[in-house]
């Protein structure tokens, strides 16, 4: 113990989590290499921070008044998630992806431990979240400068080209730099000017890459939670209506910037050549139309023009989600086991093209049904209320953590309306996220108890 506490943990667990978002980041990368290593590095990673985190806890933590009730919530939900394995159509596959979110809360609960007997509380853990989703954007940006095809989708006739830096696509990376925006508006916040200098540059850094990626969820998710930091941290009614107004202006020119590529000309597509097609003997359907697009095409294969990207339009998205539903109601009490999504969704829709139906509570339905959904609700609300009676009880003075932490999970929520991402541990923001969210009953905690 006393080695323990001679060392900087603080710093430890810091570069540790960094680390730990940049291996998950190589883990889901379009670059062939950075895949293949990231792959299983990232599982090294989060274990090394379980370890690095269990000795936090042990030297600085103290022990709460009572176990949180979002966090027998969610011991429930794991155990719903473990059980399912009886009825999954891969068992397998649901205890080991029932393992790695086990490992995952039991870190995030760890660290809240950790955060409620330090007087700095969970700042070791937000800078860590920033420094790796800082390294992510620039490891991004120096994928751009060497390999222009790997960090560039190309523009087709539904859409503009969209950045996707590190990421395996576009919404992959910017999921992780929604999470960090309130974190760069609670350094904006600060005292320090060199804070506020760090915190203006990774802002603009992150909301950049968010932009050039044409992720619509992430670029609602992340300012709808630098809102949320910014009307609440500022100590006086002018300097919050200044940082709400400075977030909604790089907001608006975020917007307009993820607009400006434009997708191809039709006359352009069609004057392609097209590739010479397979001999087959008789008719072969695939040549005519994909299988698993026989839904929604129009009556006789007549032509219908390619749906534009819109900021506001969900008709790609809502066919995933419809079929999902459709899918889930199927086993509607029970699902068809946890991480079982990827196998079991089928996409037969003519204008969605995805292995998940890209809704982290429609893949929750699906994978254990209305009951699990029922207790996922249950949880991400008891922490949200502990996030609101941190606005409600403290002071302006002690009430930063708590409100960067619910504006996370205020993103991670929005973020889960047009992604499958809350539940999967190799997204490459879960980690950021349930490290947040699990410390809001203990932020509050610390700030209240006598």
């Amino acid at each position: 113990m006393g080695v323990l506490r001679r060392l900087p943990l603080d710093h430890v667990v810091e570069a540790t989590l960094a680390c730990t978002i940049v291996l998950f980041a190589c883990g889901s990368s379009s670059v062939p290499d950075l895949f293949r290593f990231g792959g299983p590095a990232r599982w090294v990673g989060l274990a090394a921070l379980g370890v690095v985190v269990f000795g936090w806890a042990l030297v600085d933590g103290r022990r709460p008044r009572r176990l949180p009730g979002a966090w027998l919530l969610a011991a429930g939900f794991v155990a719903l998630c473990l059980l399912s394995a009886a009825w999954s159509v891969s068992p397998r596959l649901t205890v080991e992806r029932t393992a790695t979110l086990s490992v995952l809360l039991a870190i995030a609960c760890l660290a809240a431990v950790a955060a409620l007997g330090r007087e700095d509380g969970m700042a070791a853990v937000l800078r860590g979240i920033l420094g790796g989703a800082a390294l992510v954007a620039v490891a991004g940006l120096l994928v751009l400068a060497f390999d222009h095809h790997a960090a560039v989708q190309s523009a087709d006739a539904g859409s503009g080209w969209r950045f996707r830096g590190l990421g395996e696509n576009p919404n992959t990376s910017s999921m992780l730099f929604a999470v960090a925006l309130p974190l760069t508006v609670w350094l904006l916040a600060g005292r320090s000017r060199r804070e506020q200098l760090v915190g203006a540059a990774l802002g603009l850094l992150f909301s950049g890459s968010i932009a050039v990626s044409g992720s619509r969820g992430a670029l609602v998710a992340g300012f709808a939670g630098a809102a949320v930091v910014a009307a609440s941290l500022p100590a006086t009614r002018r300097a919050r209506a200044v940082l709400l107004a400075l977030v909604a202006v790089v907001f608006v020119v975020s917007g307009v910037v993820s607009k400006l590529p434009k997708p191809v000309s039709l006359e352009s597509t069609f004057a392609k050549p097209r590739p010479a097609q397979r001999k087959t003997v008789g008719i072969d359907l695939q040549n005519l139309i994909r299988l698993e697009d026989e839904i929604g095409r129009p009556p006789g294969g007549a032509y219908r023009p390619p749906q534009q990207r819109r900021f506001f339009s969900f008709g790609a998205r809502g066919a995933g989600w419809g079929a999902g539903l459709h899918q889930g109601a199927k086993r509607p009490v029970t699902g068809y086991g946890f991480g079982t999504e990827g196998r079991v969704f089928v996409d037969r829709s003519s204008i969605f093209l995805g292995g998940l139906p890209e809704n982290s509570y429609i893949g929750v339905f699906l994978q254990i049904g209305l009951v699990g959904l029922l207790l996922f609700l249950a949880l991400v609300g008891a922490l949200a209320r502990n996030g609101v009676e941190a606005l409600r009880r403290l002071p302006v003075a002690r009430r930063a953590q708590p409100v960067v932490a619910g504006a996370v999970l205020l993103v991670a929520l929005i973020l889960g309306i047009g992604q499958s991402s809350l539940y999967s541990v190799g997204n490459i923001a879960t980690v950021s996220i349930w490290l947040c969210a699990l410390a809001l009953p203990m932020l509050l905690e610390r700030e209240v108890r006598p």
